[in-house]
């Protein structure tokens, strides 16, 4: 048999039938050439009830104890046989034309990686854009970027990749390029998406963006979402953290001023965020844990924090210079 052109990952835990969204959604691609790994990581019996009731030659089970979401889609990357590799959480979807327009990007291109812009439902239905729909703007303007796009441009391309949201369904990667890196997951941590994220951009010579949205993120309330309770996981974001500025500070970037700021802006965003959500009797051991992970990263990230960066830097997206300025609030004196 014939490898698939695309492997497209999900795994599941306690999505019970809402998984059936996620799975509906890639079984009605109108491009048809894929498999798709559902990694049934320990999931709850409703759960598993749903991933059991589809029946297409096209799905991979895997079956594994309770291992984290790290765990589990670095197993599905170790099996995927297709040429283009991407993922989509199991309550989550994508429109029916996703694959077709992806595919379409990335063999034009021959991009490393394929960014997309995604989609927002609120618990209302109300659908937005996704977080980051304006880097994507700024993106369209400098189009694809690759070895012969000119340095200042490339590095430009490059601060704004850094500043997409790290969300796993807005990626199309090409498998070799995954395997000739190593790209995995850091298991046993949440909030991994953030070091997944920028082990991309630091490795990748070429990117593309599609024009059409991707993927739909739904915003639900009233169940288990790890970017909607306020428990002890909010403390893997500082371990996340540390672990991304300590991987950037052997990039070829890491001298690079613009996109060394966006790389700290955003780790910092992901902190100030958690920071603020954390139950209110874990917040002073969170703000403890946090200023020594500061007191332990590379000393040149703390220089930098002394000053101001230029316009171009905050003109990136809006919430680049508040990062900055609460990052620079947290610096040990």
């Amino acid at each position: 048999m014939s490898n698939p052109r695309i492997s497209c990952i999900i795994t599941a835990y306690n999505e019970g039938a809402l998984a059936s969204l996620s799975i509906r959604s890639i079984l009605n691609q109108s491009f048809t050439d894929f498999e798709l790994l559902i990694v049934d990581d320990g999931a709850s019996e409703d759960t598993r009830a749903t991933l059991q009731s589809f029946n297409d030659a096209r799905i991979v089970h895997i079956r594994q104890a309770n291992d984290g979401l790290s765990s589990a889609r670095n197993r599905a990357l170790g099996l995927a046989r297709g040429d283009y590799i991407c993922f989509l959480d199991a309550d989550d979807s994508r429109p029916v034309w996703a694959f077709e327009e992806m595919i379409k990007t990335a063999e034009r291109t021959q991009a490393d990686c394929v960014f997309c812009p995604g989609l927002l439902s609120e618990v209302r239905h109300h659908i937005t854009p996704f977080y980051d729909q304006t880097i994507f703007e700024q993106l369209s303007v400098i189009g694809p970027v690759d070895a012969t796009t000119d340095a200042q441009t490339f590095l430009k391309g490059v601060a704004l990749a850094a500043a997409i949201e790290p969300q796993s369904a807005n990626k199309f990667l090409k498998r070799s390029f995954v395997e000739k890196y190593r790209l995995r997951f850091p298991a046993g941590l949440f909030f991994e998406d953030i070091v997944f994220h920028n082990s991309i951009v630091i490795n990748m010579d070429s990117f593309a963006i599609t024009e059409a949205p991707c993927f739909t993120y739904f915003r639900r309330y009233g169940r288990p979402q790890i970017t909607g309770g306020s428990s002890t996981t909010r403390f893997d974001s500082i371990s996340s953290a540390a672990n991304l500025l300590e991987l950037f500070s052997h990039s070829r970037y890491f001298q690079e001023t613009q996109i060394r700021a966006i790389v700290v802006a955003s780790t910092f965003k992901l902190l100030e965020w958690c920071n603020k959500s954390v139950a209110h009797n874990y917040k002073w051991s969170f703000r403890q844990s946090l200023t020594a992970m500061i007191q332990g990263i590379n000393p040149r990230y703390l220089s930098e924090l002394k000053a101001p960066y230029a316009s171009d830097v905050y003109a990136i997206a809006p919430w680049v210079e508040p990062s900055l300025k609460y990052a620079q609030g947290l610096k040990p004196s």
